[in-house]
């Protein structure tokens, strides 16, 4: 008895269930005038970077910079302990003085074999002996003078200048430790952050779509002829200083299936730091009467189907499936399953 109430009440509540009508908000289909901007997504990166590695083997003496700081190219590093590396070359100069001695001795009596042959006062070979002893003596030379170059290249070196100018970072390695020539640990790293890159991954159809729009001179382009990008950061607050597209790659990353593209972005107050996430917006034109709609009414399923409820003429709803390109503002471009006026 219990269960035959129960479902008499609920026969009861159903047709006033179905009476009770949700209002809704209303959006007619419109077209607009809408920018075309490629949303790209990528990371910032050093413009130039270098680490920077001992020449020469001995125990650092002396840091010269202050960790954090900008150094010029040129600017002395480090100080290597270089007794060992001044008395390598006093010997390779005394080597090379032995050698012009030699040199000397040698050159004037193969000058005198040269006057007493003309006389047939000494036989061929010995002058032969004394022009072949002259010859070796001026190649012992050449090679103490190679020497003595190797050695002050030796000594140049335990000063460990900056190879490029930039933003140098800490110091891997304190005063009294051991540095070998060509290690795999870099002393530091000296980047260049402004200007910086971002580079960005685009589809392949992205990609063709951006080389169509430049040619046909629809891009937003710089005084110098290239497509210009505005910068975002992480959290959607826009970057105060935009930035210009250098170049994209020739091939595409099997990986990912994405062509890379670079952006120059100032940096002047180091804000951008390598690696940082960052999204980028390209203007690629303008797409006139575009059939847009509220990005409220568009719903999605798991499965990626993207879809919308539509007033009939009845009054009521019904669901139709939608394709929708790119967000303006607070709206999506229609590309397929609704006309002006619904």
């Amino acid at each position: 008895i219990a269960v035959l109430a129960l479902g008499t009440g609920c026969e009861k509540e159903q047709p006033q269930m179905k009476q009770q009508a949700l209002p809704v908000d209303i959006f007619v289909v419109k077209t607009a005038d809408v920018p075309v901007v490629s949303h790209l997504t990528g990371r910032a990166n050093p413009r130039r970077k270098a680490e920077v590695r001992p020449q020469v083997n001995g125990i650092l003496q002396k840091r010269l910079f202050i960790e954090g700081s900008t150094v010029e190219s040129g600017q002395q590093l480090y100080q290597i302990d270089a007794s060992v590396y001044e008395a390598s070359l006093a010997s390779a100069r005394a080597s090379l003085s032995s050698a012009r001695a030699t040199e000397h001795s040698t050159k004037l009596r193969s000058q005198r074999y040269t006057q007493l042959l003309s006389q047939k006062a000494v036989s061929t070979q010995d002058y032969d002996d004394a022009e072949a002893a002259y010859l070796a003596a001026h190649a012992a030379v050449e090679s103490a003078m190679a020497s003595v170059r190797t050695a002050e290249i030796n000594l140049a070196y335990t000063k460990v200048y900056a190879p490029i100018s930039g933003t140098i970072g800490k110091s891997e390695v304190t005063e009294g430790a051991l540095v070998s020539a060509q290690q795999s640990t870099a002393l530091t790293t000296i980047q260049q952050l402004d200007p910086i890159y971002v580079d960005f991954g685009e589809t392949v159809e992205e990609h063709l779509q951006l080389r169509r729009n430049f040619q046909s001179g629809q891009l937003l382009l710089n005084d110098g002829g290239k497509p210009v990008v505005d910068i975002f950061f992480n959290n959607g607050e826009k970057y105060a200083h935009q930035g210009v597209v250098e170049f994209a790659d020739v091939s595409v990353d099997a990986s990912t299936g994405m062509v890379n593209l670079r952006a120059l972005v100032p940096n002047p107050d180091h804000i951008l730091l390598p690696s940082m996430f960052l999204r980028g917006d390209i203007h690629q034109g303008m797409t006139p009467n575009a059939v847009v709609i509220a990005a409220q009414g568009v719903q999605r399923e798991a499965g990626g189907v993207t879809y919308a409820y539509v007033v009939d003429e009845q009054n009521t709803v019904q669901r139709r499936n939608i394709r929708i390109g790119t967000n303006y503002q607070s709206y999506y471009l229609v590309q397929e399953g609704l006309q002006p006026g619904e």
